[in-house]
Order: C-alpha cells, then sequence, then structure tokens
C-alpha cells in the first residue's frame, strides 16, 4: 500500500506532466493564432490590392460604354428630335463626366495620366461639338448641326482610341501587380504550411519527450491536442480559399492568358495593335494608299478571329499604285459597312474582294461584297448626303459613308469621288473610290 508521502510526490509528479503538456499545448495554440492572424490580415490586405488591381480596367470599360450611350442618344436625337433621346444625351453625358474625372484620378502620373489628360481634352471638345449639334438641330439650322456631329463623330473615334490603349496600360500594369500578388501569396503558403509543419512536428516531438510512458488520460489529452492542430490546419486551409479573390484570380487568368506566348493569340493581338496604332495617329492629313490597305488586313484578320473565319478576303492590287498619297480612313470605314451590314448573318460564306488599278488620270478602288445588297432608292439618298433619310430597315451606315465622301472632297477638291453599284436584293454591293493621280490633285 502507497503511503502518504509517496501519493503526494505521485501527485505532484502528475501535476507536473500536466502542467507541462498544458503548456505546450497553450504556447502552441498562441503561436498558431498568431501566425493564423497575421495570415488573416495579410490576406485582407491583399484581397483589397487585388480588387483595387481591376478598378482601373472596370472604370475603364465603363467609360467607354458610357461614352458609348452618350453618343448613341446625340444620333437619336438629331434622327428623331426626340425630347426623351435629348434627356437621355445629357443624362449620359453627366454619367460619362463623372466617370471620366474618375478615371483621371486612378491614372495617377506618368503614361497613363498623359493619355487620361488626352481623353479629357478632346472628351471637352467632343461635347461642345455635341452640345452645338443638339442646338443647331432645335434651331433647324441643318448644315451647323451635320458639321458639328461630323466633327464630333471624328473626336469620338479618337477619344476610343485613346480609352482602348488607356486600358491596354492599365492591363499591362494590373498583369505585372497580379504576377506580384499571385508571388506573395505562392510565398505564403509555403511558409504556412511549413510552420504548420513545423509546429506538428515539434509537438510530437515534445510530447513524446515529456509523457513517455505517461497514462492512458494523458494520452487521451495528447490526442485531442493533435485534433486541434488539425482543425487549426484545416480553418487556415480554408481561410486561403477566399471566394472574391478566387474569382478575381480566374479572370485575371483569362487575362494572362493572352500573354502566354501562344502564336496564334500573338498575332491577333499585333494585329489588334497595328490597327489601333493607325486608328490614332493625329495631325496627319494623308497617308499611302499601302498603309489604308494594310489596315484593312489587320481589320479584316481580327473580323475572321472574332467570327471564326465567316469572311473570306481577297485582293487584287496592282502594287506599283500604292504609294499613292490618300486621306487617312477611307477605305476601313467601308469594309466595315460591308461586313456589318452586307455580309454578317447572311446564312452563306461572306466575300469582300478589295481591287486597286489604273484608268487615264485616275486610280479606281473597289470593295466588292456579295452580301444584302442595296436598293437604288437608298443609294442615292446615301450619295446625296442624307443619311438620316436612309431608313433603319436598310441596314445603312450613312453617317459613316458620308464622313467618308466629306473627307473625299475636302482632300481632292472635287465631288464624285464615290460610288455604289448594287444589283438588288442579295446579290451584294460595290463601292468605288476614284483617286486622281497625284499630279492631278488640286493644290
Amino acid at each position: 500500500m502507497m503511503g502518504p508521502r509517496a501519493l503526494t510526490n505521485k501527485i505532484k509528479e502528475h501535476m507536473g506532466v500536466q502542467s507541462r503538456l498544458t503548456l505546450v499545448f497553450v504556447v502552441t495554440m498562441l503561436f498558431v493564432l498568431a501566425v493564423n492572424f497575421n495570415i488573416y490580415f495579410f490576406m485582407n490586405s491583399e484581397f483589397e490590392r487585388g480588387n483595387s488591381v481591376y478598378m482601373s480596367n472596370v472604370t475603364a470599360d465603363a467609360l467607354s460604354e458610357d461614352l458609348k450611350l452618350m453618343h448613341g442618344s446625340l444620333e437619336e436625337y438629331l434622327n428623331t428630335k426626340s425630347s426623351d433621346a435629348m434627356g437621355d444625351y445629357y443624362k449620359y453625358q453627366q454619367e460619362y463626366l463623372s466617370k471620366l474625372d474618375e478615371t483621371v484620378k486612378l491614372s495617377g502620373a506618368g503614361e497613363t495620366g498623359v493619355l487620361a489628360e488626352n481623353i479629357e481634352e478632346l472628351s471637352k471638345s467632343y461635347i461642345r461639338y455635341a452640345d452645338e449639334a443638339v442646338a443647331a438641330k432645335r434651331g433647324r439650322i441643318v448644315e451647323r448641326y451635320r458639321e458639328m456631329y461630323v466633327d464630333a463623330e471624328r473626336v469620338l473615334g479618337y477619344i476610343n482610341s485613346y480609352i482602348y490603349l488607356l486600358n491596354s496600360r492599365f492591363f499591362s500594369a494590373n498583369s505585372e501587380t497580379h504576377e506580384g500578388i499571385r508571388g506573395s501569396f505562392n510565398d505564403l503558403e509555403i511558409l504556412s504550411i511549413t510552420m504548420l509543419v513545423m509546429v506538428s512536428v515539434l509537438n510530437i516531438v515534445f510530447i513524446v519527450l515529456i509523457t513517455g510512458n505517461i497514462m492512458s488520460p494523458v494520452k487521451e489529452r495528447e490526442m485531442m491536442m493533435a485534433s486541434h492542430l488539425k482543425e487549426t490546419e484545416l480553418k487556415y486551409l480554408q481561410a486561403q480559399i477566399n471566394p472574391h479573390f478566387l474569382f478575381n484570380t480566374l479572370n485575371a487568368g483569362a487575362q494572362l492568358s493572352m500573354m502566354e506566348g501562344a502564336d496564334r493569340t500573338g498575332e491577333y493581338l499585333q494585329n489588334v495593335a497595328a490597327f489601333y496604332r493607325y486608328r490614332i495617329r493625329k495631325g496627319n492629313e494623308d497617308t499611302l494608299l499601302s498603309d489604308e490597305i494594310q489596315l484593312v488586313d489587320n481589320y479584316v484578320y481580327i473580323l475572321n478571329v472574332r467570327f471564326s473565319g465567316e469572311i473570306s478576303y481577297e485582293k487584287d492590287v496592282d502594287d506599283s499604285l500604292t504609294a499613292t498619297p490618300v486621306p487617312v480612313m477611307i477605305l476601313q470605314p467601308i469594309v466595315e459597312n460591308a461586313f456589318n451590314h452586307g455580309i454578317r448573318d447572311i446564312g452563306r460564306q461572306g466575300e469582300i474582294r478589295l481591287s486597286v488599278s489604273g484608268e487615264g488620270n485616275e486610280l479606281v478602288v473597289s470593295i466588292k461584297d456579295n452580301g444584302r445588297g442595296m436598293d437604288p432608292e437608298v443609294i442615292e439618298k446615301m450619295l446625296s448626303g442624307n443619311p438620316e433619310e436612309v431608313s433603319e430597315s436598310s441596314d445603312g451606315n450613312g453617317v459613316g459613308l458620308k464622313n467618308v465622301i466629306s473627307r473625299l472632297e475636302l482632300y481632292y477638291g472635287k465631288s464624285g469621288l464615290l460610288n455604289i453599284r448594287s444589283d438588288g436584293k442579295d446579290k451584294g454591293t460595290e463601292v468605288f473610290i476614284y483617286i486622281p493621280r497625284p499630279e492631278e490633285k488640286d493644290v
């Protein structure tokens, strides 16, 4: 039978082991909690950083959409003189200006800041032209509102180009930031798993050293501690899977897929970059016909990527004629019309043929499609400079064509430089541009 002294010593020994186990458990839990709190605050910080990364692209996209809505309301008012359309125009104008202020703030300094300032200045010009067009329309000053509308649409093209460039710069910067965030999370994951493994191993070592051949109640507490550690590890791993961050990461992965070096993707982006680089040229009154043809090549390539090779595109070009100076952007708008209003969704293979030939003292550029065709009445109205009279059912785009006609007449100082021919419904359309040879251009 155990004496009182021996019993006391046994109780002290038992309490000592229990206290040491409790101390190990408490220290471990405090360490794990400290690690998890640091991880929690770091993850929240990176999550906020990840969300802010994409706000610039979201804001730029919203700015482009508001500009589209504002211009659409302007067009509707100029065509219908509807008070609702005018109200929408001023409403969208305010929304656009608000979004523009936000974009300027997000752009900061450097190249993005310069692009944002250019967009801001161009937007002032656009709104001035648009407001004058509205005022002229209300005052029934037909020539004035047409002139202001053409100026507004010209500036609109520059704004859209700059917004695209700004969005591209944001995307590049955001991609780099995302790579940094992803690297930080990878490092954090490795560090946290290493710490958890170390804590688990050290706990096992300490428990083995402390307990030895301890009685079963102590072993049960050891199992309970291991269970708590596993639960803590599971909660940590679950905390890493933040649904919002995962959503943003997937979006970033979709964007980054365009930068992974795929040949077809690279070729597509090069064509897009070349297309928009040409579109935003400022201060150049003219270009070369070869550049205009290259722009059409880029544009058709982009369309074929978007619409899975829907267009059969052929050229018959006399290269000896393509060094001729011409106004900027006279071919691509016509090809765009041929696609959007001629061959798109016609239920058969769409064809566009571009040819350049010489006839006497002028060059003849032909853009022909096999699409829906046009009625003679519609052709006459479009060539007469009255695009607002072309009905919506005609699928025409008289405003864009009128812009090309106006610039041709202004550049060459003569009229009759563009003609349209169509044999009727579903028999295609052919647009001819007659370019005086350099010696024939009026000075």
